[in-house]
């Protein structure tokens, strides 16, 4: 979030798009609460305050006080950073009486730093540094260096106001030197930007242009137009310092702009200012009194004594909620106290009556046990005799079980012989017959995997004489249509120019030459015979059309391999059947090799007369009649296709929706071993 917010969105939309398969809801607040967050960073507010809601709609559903608490405070840096101050304050209290004291202690702190905010802009200096001390306290206290670096920002605002600049300036360093120990890029920043703002007005416009220039490259990274925004300002003042006043309303200008697109009263107020002394300094008086004006309209609409009056009237409620509530606490901690007395006299009471009735008990349990124990006497001479007569009886009965017991044990060890014998020898002939299965399916294998080899093998020799086949077609006819260039062009101009061509024309050649003896070649080399062969058909038409040559920057064209020769008939007939019939004047042809899904695309386009419009009767150029380019194409494709054994290569040619007709090729990633 601090060093790419980009891929902080990525990851923040990546758990929403699955966030109904989330079992723990809680989650998915805080997810939502983050993208607040990142969206605040970027100056994106009405979105800001929707994510909150959805938080805050599942931390209510959970009746999740803390969550509820973190919801609000965030509403409130949103609607702070609008400059809506009493909104703010308004959500920072309701998320005081959220937060468990214990346990979100560091929330508390923050929420009171940014109370202390609103204050420090109300005017209320003493009660801002106030809260801004109790709270740096609690931050250092957890070693929670973020928001370290955000209060010691905030006192450093409170002694600039003070026209304390030595002071202001050591506090918004030591933020600086904290923000960069742990590498918060949007810390660094904002501290930059400030201190762009102290240097200025202590009238070191150097050292003010060095850290507000420096803030603006890390804003502009990160995407944060408010900060950025600020930094025009601070910049703004610099120039205007060092009498550079071009320099100093280009940037005036841009910070009030940003302040009108984002609707932040503050920074346009700052604009204002500083755009009527520009306009003064250049001696423009109706646009200085312009701006002056807005100056006086946006100060007015912060510090306004209704503004002002309805903040100082909140906390007086708050503070007054708190003292009720503290009340009630006491009061219902009494009421407790006295109804607790109550209930433990009655249950005293009770305790005395149940021992009295359990004395009783006793000694009625007593007298009962004694005439148990007489009967369990008597029950027990019976039973002894009883026990005696019956031992006789097992004894007798288990001499016989035993007699039986050993023949029946006789039988069954013969039974398990006679089953182990036979099980042996079954045994025995299933694995001799598995054994000759597994010799006999192993040398089919073997067959197969050699017919299969040379099957292979046959295939690859096919499909590559058919491919060195089309690539001896394409060559000379190649060399054929440049040929006609140069003897077209030797024709018509002067001597110099037309050896241009030829020396052109002889490294063209030359790398024809090389890549036709291969099926696939490096793309720089590829891209470097195509590009001259552009060149050549330009000069030959005295530059009629222009063109461009385009490659992701993602792709290695040195281990990138390509067809050779397989793009050329698409540029050639783009020039010849597009451009050069159309005669327009703006006549381009735009060649683009990028990166697809599942290899590379390369597109021919052009807005020339299109494949509808194409007039029946072209003009003929030197002596080239017939076109053999688009079938070796095909055929080209057709042969990958069967290389790769399924449909990875295409080609269309299609027409633009006005003028001019896009060819692309789309091909399987080829790659080299070795650079």
């Amino acid at each position: 979030m601090r060093i790419d917010i980009n891929k902080s969105f990525d990851h923040i939309d990546e758990i929403i798009s699955f966030q109904d398969k989330i079992a723990k809801k809680k989650l998915v607040a805080n997810t939502y609460r983050v993208k607040a967050i990142l969206q605040y960073f970027t100056s994106k507010f009405p979105e800001a305050l929707e994510s909150l809601n959805n938080a805050l709609k599942i931390d209510n559903a959970l009746k999740d006080n803390s969550g509820i608490g973190k919801d609000l405070s965030t509403m409130g840096l949103v609607y702070m950073a609008q400059s809506k101050f009493p909104e703010a304050l308004r959500c920072y209290l309701a998320a005081l009486t959220k937060f468990d004291a214990k346990k979100d202690e560091l929330d508390i702190a923050a929420t009171n730093s940014n109370i202390g905010t609103i204050y420090n802009e109300m005017g209320n200096l003493s009660q801002a540094m106030e809260n801004y001390q109790k709270s740096y306290v609690i931050h250092k206290k957890h070693k929670n260096y973020i928001n370290q670096v955000n209060t010691l920002t905030n006192m450093a605002s409170i002694f600039y106001k003070k026209k304390d600049l030595n002071e202001a300036i050591k506090y918004s360093k030591l933020s600086l030197k904290l923000a960069d120990s742990i590498a918060d890029l949007g810390a660094i920043a904002r501290e930059s930007g400030n201190l762009s703002g102290y240097y200025s007005h202590q009238m070191q416009p150097d050292l003010a242009l060095t850290y507000g220039l420096k803030a603006t490259e890390i804003n502009k990274k990160l995407k944060n137009k408010r900060s950025l925004a600020y930094n025009y300002v601070n910049v703004s003042s610099a120039y205007y310092k060092k009498e550079d006043y071009k320099q100093s309303k280009i940037y005036g200008l841009m910070a009030y702009n940003i302040g009108k697109e984002l609707n932040i009263t503050e920074i346009t107020r700052d604009a204002s200012l500083g755009l009527s002394e520009v306009y003064e300094a250049v001696k423009m008086p109706d646009s200085a009194l312009f701006y002056h004006k807005a100056f006086y309209k946006f100060a007015d609409s912060i510090g306004s004594d209704k503004k002002k009056t309805e903040i100082t009237r909140m906390g007086i409620q708050y503070d007054f909620d708190k003292k009720e509530l503290s009340y009630q606490q006491k009061q219902s901690l009494a009421d407790a106290q006295l109804k607790q007395q109550s209930l433990q006299l009655a249950l005293n009471n009770a305790e005395l009556q149940k021992t009295i009735q359990l004395r009783d008990l006793q000694r009625i349990s007593l007298e009962n046990e004694k005439l148990i124990n007489q009967e369990k006497e008597k029950q027990l001479i019976i039973a002894k005799n009883k026990e005696k007569l019956q031992a006789n009886r097992v004894n007798a009965l288990s001499q016989a079980q035993k007699l039986n017991k050993l023949e029946l044990k006789q039988l069954w060890l013969y039974g398990a012989l006679a089953i182990l014998v036979l099980a042996s020898v079954i045994v025995y002939l299933i694995n001799l017959y598995r054994i000759r299965q597994l010799r006999f399916k192993n040398t089919l294998q073997k067959q197969e995997a050699l017919q299969n080899e040379l099957l292979l093998k046959h295939q690859f020799q096919l499909t590559e004489s058919e491919l060195k086949a089309i690539r001896s077609q394409m060559n000379p006819h190649f060399i054929f249509n440049v040929l006609n260039s140069i003897e077209s062009y030797v024709m018509d101009n002067d001597k110099r120019t037309a050896s241009r061509l030829i020396q052109k024309f002889a490294s063209l050649t030359r790398l024809i030459l090389e890549n036709s003896t291969k099926s696939l070649v490096s793309a720089d080399r590829e891209w470097k015979a195509l590009k001259l062969y552009t060149e050549l058909e330009a000069m030959r038409y005295n530059d009629s059309f222009t063109f461009n040559f385009y490659a992701d920057e993602d792709l290695q064209l040195n281990t990138l391999l390509l067809p050779p020769m397989l793009v050329q008939p698409l540029i050639e007939n783009a020039i010849l059947h597009g451009l050069i019939g159309s005669r327009k004047p703006d006549s381009h042809l735009e060649v683009r090799l990028k990166k697809h899904d599942n290899g590379i695309n390369i597109t021919v386009e052009d807005n020339g007369t299109g494949i509808v419009n194409e007039p029946k009767a072209n003009i003929k150029f030197g002596i080239k009649e017939k076109s053999m380019g688009l079938a070796s194409i095909k055929e080209r494709i057709a042969v990958i296709n069967a290389q790769k054994n399924e449909n990875v290569a295409s080609f269309k040619i299609t027409s633009k929706p006005e003028t001019g007709t896009i060819a692309s090729i789309f091909l399987p990633y080829f790659e080299s071993a070795v650079a």
